[in-house]
């Protein structure tokens, strides 16, 4: 009897309808997905989106490995920062499978940690949409071999301000001959030797489909095709990859952890919402948005205020040019600096898609002012959800927030998660919302994201007869399934 062997490979943020909807210009994803029945998995992108990656692979919830995002805040430092293994460690599951005697192959699966493998072939961040730390390799001379061989995949980093035309076509053709690039790299990588479990992941679906998912405005300078032709590139690149002999007789799953679609992110109101509700607390009075000058307590962040003001091609310029902890330290200012924690109750943390929110906590912030067994916390934590289930769109009529959860998740780190996550009611972005307490709050969307994440990843299995396969409802549930794929107990 043979020995299994595994193959995955992840399509970052790859929406299954999309897939469907192109699937005469996608030949190769198409026959995987009739081959393998596709199935719709939750995933914990329904609250946290940034979470995904790190749910799959230790396959458990946001409350046990405590990741939601690549810059998260340390309490202990009253900061965010960026995740580190020294700070979070969180292990994939093909770390067991090597201790079980399988050989490993990984490359490029998001918001992993530099490689812990001792056998195995293990590549971080070469072409991930999502990092946590530079490029990295096991073995480490392969690193070297891969830039001599490949050079750096051209996906770069992405700036979250507003592209031009010309900035769009850009990113187009970088993510088409990234994805050409990652199919070479992949099956150079699986023809270097034997292996049980192979892992490879397209993060180009994941970038192109912030930046170029199609708009219904005429006027959008992102070409009609753009996205097409990422996931084209992709569907061409994954075809080489199982054309290789590396290939022949292993189990095939593609996958995706969570969708994409139109941006509905509200999360641009979300800062100024919260200066507004902790003024209202304590009982201050907020100047008009038209002033943006001080709000709550005389405090305003300046780079917050560079961030709204200057122009998305200079910021664009600047990001480009500086390393990588010049702007993580540019991205914490903007949301942290300005705050007297003495009078801070609570805070936004930042998010991409839905709004997230902290409370001050003493005995667990090291500056926290806000007792949680107090009339004080429970006045206050009213008042959050008053505040935002008040908001309405000003042109509309129609109430911001769809949901306020308070729960969360529960597990050893969920001290690491937002406290209150608010989700979105409207479909498209709003510009103005009012409330009878907050008055109108104006903020305009600048990410240059026309594309956000739906919480629903998929997973479609291919080239296995076997008809004992455990269910697989969630993201959580593919490494038993892998597990099980591979006879590994």
């Amino acid at each position: 009897m043979s020995t299994p062997r595994l193959a995955m490979i992840g399509l970052d943020a790859a929406e299954l309808s999309f897939i469907q909807q192109h699937a005469a210009d996608l030949p190769i994803l198409a026959r995987l997905l009739s081959e393998g029945s596709p199935k719709k998995l939750e995933s914990s992108a329904s609250k946290l989106a940034g979470s995904v990656w790190p749910t799959f692979y230790t396959g458990s919830m946001p409350g046990e490995h405590g990741i939601y995002h690549h810059l998260q805040w340390d309490q202990n430092a009253m900061k965010l920062r960026r995740v580190t293994d020294a700070w979070l460690w969180a292990e994939p599951f093909w770390y067991d499978l090597e201790r079980r005697g399988k050989r490993v192959l990984s490359v490029d699966v998001p918001m992993t940690f530099p490689s812990r493998l001792t056998n195995g072939t293990e590549i971080i961040n070469w072409g991930s949409h999502d990092t946590l730390s530079a490029t990295s390799s096991h073995p480490a001379h392969l690193k070297r071999e891969i830039a001599k061989r490949f050079g750096p995949h051209p996906m770069g980093c992405e700036i979250p301000v507003n592209k031009t035309a010309s900035e769009i076509e850009t990113i187009r053709a970088n993510l088409v001959a990234g994805a050409r690039r990652k199919g070479e790299l992949s099956r150079w990588l699986a023809e270097q030797g034997p292996w049980d479990f192979f892992v490879t992941v397209f993060g180009e679906t994941h970038r192109g489909g912030h930046i170029l998912w199609p708009e219904k405005d005429a006027t959008s300078p992102i070409p009609p095709n753009a996205l097409v032709d990422v996931y084209r590139a992709v569907d061409d690149a994954v075809g080489h990859l199982l054309d290789s002999p590396s290939m022949s007789g292993a189990t095939v799953i593609l996958f995706a952890l969570h969708g994409m679609g139109d941006n509905i992110s509200q999360e641009h109101f979300v800062p100024k919402i919260v200066d507004r509700m902790n003024a209202a607390f304590a009982g201050a009075k907020f100047t008009d948005e038209n002033d943006s000058e001080t709000v709550a307590h005389g405090q305003r962040s300046l780079m917050r205020t560079l961030r709204e003001k200057l122009p998305a091609g200079l910021q664009n310029t600047i990001a480009r040019s500086v390393p990588v902890g010049v702007r993580d330290f540019v991205v914490n200012r903007s949301v942290t600096a300005g705050h007297d924690w003495s009078k801070t109750p609570g805070f936004a943390l930042l998010a991409d898609l839905h709004g997230y929110f902290r409370f001050n906590l003493r005995g667990r912030e090291r500056e926290g002012s806000l007792d949680r067994a107090s009339a004080d916390f429970e006045r206050y934590m009213q008042l959050v959800h008053d505040s935002f289930s008040g908001l309405t769109v000003t042109a509309t009529g129609q109430p911001l927030v769809k949901a306020i959860s308070f729960d969360g998740f529960s597990g050893a780190r969920c001290d690491h998660l937002p406290d209150a996550i608010f989700t979105w009611n409207v479909a498209e972005q709003a510009t103005e919302i009012h409330s009878n307490t907050l008055d109108t709050i104006r903020a305009t969307p600048a990410t240059g994201r026309s594309g956000n994440h739906k919480p629903h990843g998929f997973c479609s299995i291919s080239r296995s007869d076997r008809s004992d396969l455990p269910e697989v409802k969630h993201i959580s549930d593919l490494a038993s399934l892998a597990r099980n794929l591979l006879d590994v107990a």
